[in-house]
């Protein structure tokens, strides 16, 4: 530590506290995490509180050493207080959501793809890596565009026949509910729900402590968001773990496929409304014809029928009159 100089807190997590930092002899910027709280107490001795954070900060250190992927910080150096990582620079998307907010579905979808490859990558290990903290606070936009996951403190390996969790981490509104221990272990699942939740958050601005708003994005819809998309973040976040997507690859699978959903759901809706405007021009024109056959029936008694009815009165007339005539005349002779 006596070779970097601090430069400012980056912010303070349950286990540990994190500043930005920059090597001396380099001039390389780094990322400096501490445990959160004293090392040690009044007589001298390490406390609780303590101990369990530097365990936390070397498991956080060991799962950190044994990845490598362009967008996971790397470890440089550890020691018995802290880890120095590679510095993420870019911005949270969580300050993302505060400062522009909601993002448009297309672009929440490409980075929910990178972040999709990142889980995949995690739980791909020959032990997975169950993250178990995924939020817009721990995914930082890069300059370039692109994402990276930072902040693997609550990070565990899954063991296979172990029924429960030796702790229970996560971020209350994006954990999923085995994560609050005796629901079983956590697993690709636990991830796959937090992953649902996340995106959610980025594009309805939802505050996921609020059950009843989260609930009443997913039954009444988003404006501007595709239904298909709400569906798969419905089936990422249900609360049963056998409900969910089985893999992040099935994650990949939907968000790649179901804009073509989309186009053919509107596609149909198109049909649809041609199909009743062809109904209707249909109904529209029986009615002109039917009123022009009305027209022309009408057109057609004034000037053929109404003469021949007017000659045939004239005929019944002239016989009535001839009758009369004749009935008079026998009067006259009696």
């Amino acid at each position: 530590m006596d070779k970097i100089n601090i430069i400012k807190k980056l912010g303070s997590g349950g286990n540990s506290k994190a500043f930005l930092g920059k090597e001396i002899s380099t001039g390389r910027l780094v990322t400096v995490k501490m445990c959160k709280t004293e090392g040690e107490d009044i007589s001298g001795c390490c406390n609780e509180k303590n101990e369990i954070e530097r365990v936390n900060l070397e498991n956080e250190a060991n799962i950190l050493a044994s990845l490598d992927h362009e967008c996971i910080p790397k470890l440089i150096k550890r020691n018995r207080e802290s880890i120095i990582l590679d510095y993420v620079p870019g911005i949270s998307l969580e300050k993302v959501l505060l400062t522009k907010g909601v993002f448009a579905e297309k672009e929440a979808v490409r980075i929910a793809l990178e972040i999709a490859g990142i889980l995949r990558y995690l739980h791909g290990r020959r032990e997975a890596i169950i993250y178990r903290d995924l939020k817009p606070a721990n995914v930082v936009l890069r300059p370039d565009g692109h994402i990276s996951l930072i902040d693997f403190g609550a990070a565990r390996r899954y063991e296979f026949g172990q029924k429960s969790d030796t702790l229970n981490l996560g971020t209350l509104g994006f954990a999923a509910p085995e994560q609050f221990g005796n629901l079983g272990q956590t697993d690709p699942r636990t991830d796959i729900y937090c992953f649902g939740m996340t995106l959610l958050q980025l594009i309805s601005g939802v505050d996921t402590k609020d059950t009843d708003a989260v609930a009443g994005f997913k039954k009444k819809g988003i404006r501007g968001v595709s239904s298909e998309l709400l569906g798969i973040i419905d089936k990422c976040t249900r609360p049963d773990m056998d409900d969910r997507f089985m893999s992040v690859k099935e994650i990949e699978t939907a968000l790649l496929t179901y804009p073509g959903k989309v186009r053919l759901r509107k596609i149909g809706n198109g049909i649809k409304v041609v199909a009743a405007a062809a109904g209707l021009s249909i109904v529209i024109s029986g009615c002109i014809m039917q009123g022009e056959s009305i027209k022309n029936y009408a057109v057609n008694d004034i000037e053929v029928r109404m003469p021949a009815v007017r000659e045939r009165l004239g005929f019944i007339r002239g016989w009535i009159e001839e009758q009369f005539e004749a009935l008079l005349g026998c009067e006259v002779l009696k």
